[in-house]
């Protein structure tokens, strides 16, 4: 029997009934076509799967009951916000599915010097909310039941004054600095810039902000490549990315 998961913003008890958002009955009524009778899986970002029971179906609206909840039991012990600069074209969208499919707590969009990307106050709006429904497109596809949040775009410094985390790095193919801590951080941010990487000058900011340098080897990475390397040396070093331990 086909298995089919989605994401939709609606309370989900056991037992109840629950009317699924608009993108959710699309997705299932259009593109799935499923059946009265059919079981999905839905999650709402609390952490659950919920096994639901279709119960009625309509073009624009779709009705299941709740069955069971269940943990997928899949979200790391180590909490990681990514900042990282915004570029053009789908070369963010990419970086952050990615993101999500390795584990990132969060995202933030950030505007350093370079970033060529310029939009009026209402486009930054309709972005961020676009890129969230690229991060819960993720987490349909990857399993995850916790959805990563996306922040606001903003300026580097105003996130620098008011990042939380005890472990900070900064990608610099300057330095020969490997990532390494003494003890097992909580929570790691890391920072990555865009094409053409931060200035010199941003980079100093970010080490005054507790970062330290990282480099991720011998040859420069693309802004949507560092991520996913990044990440993935921490999934593994810290997180839960143990395959081969």
């Amino acid at each position: 029997m086909r298995s089919y998961r989605v994401y939709s913003d609606c309370p989900l008890d056991v037992g109840a009934i629950a009317n699924l958002d608009k993108g959710a009955t699309k997705h299932l009524v259009a593109v799935l076509r499923v059946q009265l009778e059919n079981t999905v899986t839905v999650f709402n970002g609390d952490g659950f799967d919920y096994l639901c029971s279709v119960v009625e179906i309509h073009k624009s609206a779709l009705a299941v009951r709740v069955v069971s909840r269940s943990s997928p039991d899949n979200e790391s012990r180590l909490v990681t916000t990514l900042g990282l600069a915004v570029s053009k074209g789908d070369r963010f969208d990419w970086a952050i599915k990615k993101a999500t499919e390795l584990g990132v707590t969060s995202i933030v969009p950030l505007l350093t010097k370079r970033v060529d990307v310029r939009l009026p106050p209402d486009r930054w709006v309709k972005k961020r909310a676009h890129w969230q429904q690229a991060v819960i497109a993720a987490c349909e596809q990857s399993g995850r039941a916790y959805v990563p949040t996306v922040c606001d775009a903003q300026p580097l410094a105003s996130w620098l004054l008011t990042l939380e985390a005890d472990t900070r790095f900064v990608l610099d193919p300057r330095t020969l600095t490997a990532a390494r801590t003494a003890d097992q951080p909580d929570h790691i941010a890391l920072l990555i810039g865009p094409e053409g990487g931060l200035t010199d000058e941003e980079i100093e900011l970010a080490i005054a902000s507790q970062f330290v340098g990282l480099s991720l080897g011998p040859r420069v990475m693309r802004t949507e490549t560092a991520p996913i390397a990044a990440l993935s040396i921490i999934g593994a070093k810290w997180g839960d990315l143990n395959t081969f331990e």
